[in-house]
C-alpha cells in the first residue's frame, strides 16, 4: 500500500474509534457491524475489478 493511503487509513482508524468512544456498548457493535459491511463491499468490488489471469492453452501443450 502506498505510503499516503497508509497515512490516511491510520487517521481513519484514529477518528473511527474518537467517534466510538461515545457510543453505548449496543451502539458501537452496530457502528463496527456497518464499517465491516461496507469495507467487505469494497473488498469485494476490488476483486471483482482486478483482471483475471489469461491462460494460453496452446502453450501447456507443447
Amino acid at each position: 500500500m502506498k505510503t499516503e493511503a497508509r497515512k490516511i487509513l491510520d487517521g481513519i482508524k484514529i477518528q473511527l474509534l474518537e467517534a466510538a468512544t461515545w457510543l453505548s456498548a449496543e451502539e458501537r457493535e452496530e457502528f463496527y457491524s456497518d464499517i465491516n459491511e461496507w469495507t467487505y463491499e469494497q473488498y469485494e468490488a476490488a476483486l471483482v475489478c482486478q483482471e483475471p489471469e489469461m491462460q494460453n492453452y496452446e502453450e501447456d501443450d507443447a
